[in-house]
């Protein structure tokens, strides 16, 4: 673990991050190089580790993630939505909002895990402080290595608790056709990759792809351009 920490920081530094961001990854890093000292990862990195193990208890059992979700409802009141030391937001629907999605949820059979992989979240990392489109993150994805199937992305900000993060995507207050629910539940996407930078609010943004490999592999012909997949 020691051995792989600079390696991290170094990583996250040459993807083009505002110069503040990257002195105080600078002062985590010689701390890490202290001898004695243990090393603590900063919260955007747990979190992003943390958004990836709620998507995959999701994937494995959505019946059941969404029994678990039953003690949210109380975080409503009336069209607010607070949870514990997480931002207030208003919503459109209420605690109704996140019935449908659990409701919608116990349908839906378990699909497999999501592979992290390092190239994804370089396209995240690059993608968080854009308005992101299809261009933009078909752009970023080529740029980082070869990717095939579909390819899509979540984002969120202010929030800075996974499993909130993951009740917001699901119930995507707002959303007609809840694009960031189908994301999630794509039997389609097998890799993921997640970044998370706070500037000043959290933001994080998850990318999904059917594949993704380093530069050097060969690519598919003609790989399609990323889109929003159907519920499955």
């Amino acid at each position: 673990m020691t051995g792989h920490f600079p390696i991290w920081i170094a990583g996250r530094c040459n993807q083009g991050l505002p110069p503040l961001y990257c002195i105080k990854i600078a002062v985590l890093t010689a701390l890490a190089a202290t001898p004695g000292m243990a090393q603590t990862p900063p919260p955007e990195v747990k979190l992003a580790k943390g958004i990836l193990t709620e998507v995959n208890q999701l994937r494995q059992n959505p019946p059941r993630y969404g029994e678990q979700l039953t003690p949210w409802r109380a975080y409503y009141q009336g069209k607010r939505w607070q949870p514990p030391g997480q931002p207030s937001q208003r919503t459109r629907a209420g605690v109704k909002g996140l019935i449908e999605a659990q409701t919608w949820l116990k349908q839906v059979q378990p699909l497999g895990v999501l592979r992290s992989v390092t190239g994804l979240e370089r396209v995240a990392v690059r993608l968080i402080p854009q308005a992101i489109n299809a261009t933009e993150l078909t752009t970023q994805l080529n740029a980082q290595g070869r990717w095939e199937g579909q390819a899509s992305f979540c984002r969120t900000q202010g929030l800075t608790n996974a499993r909130a993060i993951l009740v917001s995507w699901l119930v995507d207050d707002g959303q007609k056709h809840r694009p960031n629910r189908t994301n999630l539940l794509n039997p389609l996407f097998r890799v993921a990759g997640v970044a998370c930078v706070p500037r000043p609010q959290m933001q994080c943004v998850l990318i999904l792809a059917g594949g993704y490999h380093a530069p050097t592999a060969t690519p598919k012909p003609n790989p399609p351009r990323p889109s929003s997949p159907k519920p499955p």
